[in-house]
Parts: structure tokens; C-alpha cells; sequence
């Protein structure tokens, strides 16, 4: 699996992104991960891990809003009238799927 790239400005925060990625990556349940985690974790300081696990949902969340889907970028690629027949043939499609 590809890693995500972050590129907060913080160099410290994108290497801890890209290290919880590998670990999430890693983990086949929540259990197994905060299992991992709570083994790895180098700080007691609740306030400290609350605020970097913060960071790091909303630098993922972030990036994840702005991602397109492979639709939404076919769409913008092509001229208004092709727009207009692919909208419609989804359309379509989605009801026909819809009514099986």
C-alpha cells in the first residue's frame, strides 16, 4: 500500500504521520493497533498524545477532503456537452441499478 504524503511544514509531524501510516497500515483491527500503540508510545502525558493524534487526524482528514474522485476529474476534463452526456448516462445507470 502507498503511503499518503503530508507535507504540513512541520518536518517533525510529516515523519510521525508518515511512521502512524506504516503502523495503521500494519494493524488488521483497532485492538491490535492501540495494542501497538500503547506499546510504542514514549510519553504518559495524556495532553501531549491527545493533541499530537489531533494533529494528526486533521492533517489526514485534510488531505483526504481534498481528493477528487476518478469521476469528478473525468468530468472536469471534458467539454460541457460530453459533461452533460456522462452526467446523464450516470444517471441513468443509477436508476436501472437501483430498480434490480
Amino acid at each position: 500500500m502507498s503511503l499518503l504524503r503530508v507535507n504540513t511544514g512541520d518536518e517533525k509531524l510529516d515523519k510521525a504521520y508518515e511512521n502512524f501510516k506504516i503502523h495503521v497500515d500494519k494493524c488488521k483491527s483497532f485492538e491490535e493497533f492501540l495494542q501497538h500503540f500503547n506499546y510504542i508510545v514514549k510519553t504518559d502525558d495524556a495532553e501531549v498524545l491527545k493533541k499530537w493524534l489531533l494533529k494528526v487526524l486533521f492533517v489526514s482528514m485534510k488531505q483526504e477532503s481534498v481528493k477528487k474522485h476518478d469521476f469528478d476529474v473525468l468530468l472536469e476534463s471534458v467539454d460541457d456537452v460530453k459533461r452533460e452526456e456522462i452526467q446523464s448516462w450516470l444517471r441513468t445507470a443509477l436508476i436501472k441499478h437501483g430498480d434490480k
